[in-house]
């Protein structure tokens, strides 16, 4: 059985964590930021590469979709286009007969962010993207890790680092032991 960490860069901090929990399990995951729905949809083939039935995959994608560039006033990716990345990503994983997880993107310090920043993000917006995308799971019969959920609810201020986004080692051990959990789940 194979385990395959898709997301971007809040998956890069958590990663270790996740391997640890799980020593007898080959996770495998890209070794770069997976970034926007764009880039999954463009290689979640190759990412996902030899996945069968029995095998995990356990995805996200948002944060980057969400991006204000600078000087931009709207996302990199519009709501429409993201559910239909997701829709095509979906329909492409159904096929691998693999048990499929959903995480939702998590929470920041928007005020922190923007102001370190030279892009842009909004809550108001990864609530948006999160439901979208936890809908899409839904009709797909896919799990979902409540990757939101869980930290929205922790002081951001003591688990995250200077840009409000990332995560320091604290929230990633707790992001991590989630992420295995959820994974755990899939494998019993």
């Amino acid at each position: 059985m194979t385990v395959y960490l898709i997301g971007y860069s809040i998956r890069l901090g958590y990663e270790a964590t996740v391997q640890a929990a799980l020593p007898d399990v080959a996770v495998l995951s890209p070794v770069n930021n997976c970034r926007s729905s764009h880039d999954v949809l463009r290689h979640i083939e190759q990412w996902t590469q030899g996945a069968q039935a029995g095998d995990v995959i356990h995805l996200n994608c948002g944060l980057h979709d969400i991006r204000y560039n600078a000087g931009s006033h709207k996302p990199l990716t519009n709501l429409q286009t993201y559910q239909a990345n997701l829709r095509h990503i979906f329909s492409r994983l159904r096929q691998a007969g693999a048990h499929i997880i959903w995480a939702s993107s998590t929470p920041f310090l928007q005020s922190v962010h923007n102001v370190t920043k030279s892009s842009r993000r909004y809550l108001k917006d990864i609530q948006t993207y999160n439901q979208i995308a936890q809908d899409l799971a839904h009709e797909f019969g896919f799990a979902i890790n409540d990757l939101y959920g869980l930290m929205f609810v922790q002081d951001l201020t003591a688990l995250t680092v200077c840009d409000g986004l990332h995560f320091n080692e604290f929230g990633n051990e707790i992001l991590g032991n989630a992420v295995a959990e959820s994974i755990r789940k899939m494998i019993l």
